[in-house]
C-alpha cells in the first residue's frame, strides 16, 4: 500500500474511533440474516426512511425461518411505501432459499450469500464482512464519491472502466485486518462528511492530501456518463363500485410496482380531463353500455420514482346495474382494502 493510501485507510479508521457518532439500529451487528435485512431495505433508500420498516420486520420475523414462511400479501403490506417492490419479492426468495437450500443457516462465504436472489457485489460485501469480517470492500454511492474525491478520479463511476477501477482501488485501501469496521467508517464518513452537496472540507481530516478540495474540483466528481431520464406517467384509477364494493386487481406485468394491487387503471400518454377519459374506447371497452354515475374525481396526486414521474388521478364510479367483472379483477369491500398491499400513492389516496 503506498503512502497515500496508507494514510487514507489510518485517517478514516481514527476519524472512525474518535468522531464517528452516527447511530443506527444495525450498526455493529454481527447477525447475517440483520444485517441482510437492514441492506436490502437499504438499497436506493435513506436510512431515516428505511429505519423504522427494519424495526418493523426484525420485530414481525426476528428469524429468518419466520420470514420465509410468512404470505407473500402479509410481507407486501409491510413493505407497504418503501418502494422498489422487486427487493420486496426477492427478499422473501432469498429467505425462502435460506430456509431451504441452506438449511435456515445463513451463507457465511461471498459466494453463498451472492448465489442469493437479490444479492449483488455490493450487499454480498456488506453481509461478508460485517457478519463474518471477510476482507471484502463495500461500493456504494458514499464510498465511490469519497474515492473519487481523495483520489481525484473522474473516470465514470458508471462506466466498465470506472467501475473495475473502483472495485480494485476500495480493494487496496481496505483495512483487510478489520474490515467491517473500516467498510462501515467509509460509509459513515461519506453520509456525513464527505456529502454529495456541502461536505464539510474545512474539517475533514483527509483535506491536506484530497486532489478535489485541493484542486477545487469537489462539486464535479464523482462523475457519471449517464444522464438520468425523467418520463412523465399519466395514470387515471377507475374506483368502480359494484353493490358496496370495489374492483381491484394485482400488477403483474414487468412494471413498476409488480406484485401491488391497484384499481382498474387508464394510462394516457398526456394528461386527460374527465370527459375525455369516460369518452375513450379504452373506458367502454370496460363498461360498455352499463349506466354509471360518477361520484368522485380527485384532483392530481405526484410521486416521484427514481425514472419517473407518476401523475395520478381517481375518479370514482357507481355502477347502477350488475355487470360482468373486468378480467383478472376481484371486488373487494372498501373496508377490506387495507388487508392488501398497494403502491404508495394509492395509500395516500385512501387515507387522505
Amino acid at each position: 500500500m503506498t503512502d497515500t493510501k496508507r494514510f487514507f485507510t489510518d485517517c478514516l479508521l481514527t476519524w472512525n474511533r474518535l468522531h464517528n457518532g452516527r447511530s443506527m439500529p444495525w450498526k455493529g451487528e454481527k447477525n447475517p440474516y440483520k444485517i441482510w435485512l437492514s441492506e436490502i431495505i437499504l438499497q436506493q433508500t435513506r436510512v431515516e426512511q428505511g429505519w423504522p420498516y427494519y424495526e418493523r420486520f426484525i420485530e414481525k420475523y426476528p428469524v429468518v425461518h419466520l420470514l420465509a414462511a410468512a404470505p407473500e400479501e402479509e410481507v407486501f403490506r409491510l413493505w407497504q411505501g418503501l418502494g422498489y417492490y422487486a427487493r420486496c419479492k426477492n427478499m422473501l426468495a432469498a429467505a425462502r432459499e435460506i430456509a431451504g437450500r441452506f438449511n435456515g443457516v445463513f451463507p457465511s462465504t461471498y459466494e453463498g450469500i451472492s448465489s442469493l436472489k437479490g444479492i449483488g457485489a455490493y450487499t454480498a460485501a456488506a453481509i461478508a464482512s460485517f457478519a463474518f469480517d471477510l476482507p471484502f470492500a463495500v461500493l456504494d454511492g458514499n464510498v465511490y464519491r469519497v474515492l473519487a474525491r481523495f483520489f481525484g478520479i473522474d473516470t465514470p463511476t458508471d462506466s466498465t472502466a470506472g467501475k473495475k477501477l473502483f472495485t480494485q482501488l476500495a480493494g487496496e485501501v481496505l483495512a483487510k485486518d478489520q474490515s467491517a469496521v473500516y467498510n462501515q467508517a467509509i460509509m459513515d464518513f461519506g453520509a456525513v462528511v464527505c456529502k454529495p452537496r456541502q461536505p464539510l472540507c474545512t474539517t475533514c481530516p483527509l483535506s491536506t492530501r484530497c486532489e478535489a478540495y485541493n484542486k477545487g474540483l469537489t462539486d464535479l466528481v464523482p462523475v457519471k456518463s449517464k444522464k438520468l431520464v425523467i418520463k412523465k406517467r399519466y395514470f387515471h384509477y377507475l374506483l368502480l363500485e359494484q353493490q358496496g364494493r370495489i374492483y381491484i386487481r394485482k400488477r403483474r406485468e414487468k412494471d413498476i410496482w409488480q406484485n401491488l394491487h391497484e384499481f382498474v387503471l387508464l394510462e394516457t400518454p398526456a394528461p386527460a380531463t374527465d370527459a375525455e377519459l369516460l369518452q375513450s374506447p379504452a373506458f367502454r371497452r370496460i363498461l360498455g353500455k352499463h349506466p354509471y354515475k360518477v361520484v368522485h374525481s380527485s384532483a392530481t396526486i405526484k410521486q416521484q420514482l427514481t425514472h419517473q414521474t407518476i401523475h395520478a388521478r381517481f375518479i370514482r364510479l357507481s355502477v347502477t346495474r350488475a355487470f360482468p367483472a373486468p378480467e383478472g379483477f376481484l371486488p373487494v369491500a372498501p373496508a377490506d382494502l387495507g388487508q392488501y398491499a398497494f403502491p404508495k400513492i394509492i395509500v395516500d389516496f385512501l387515507q387522505r
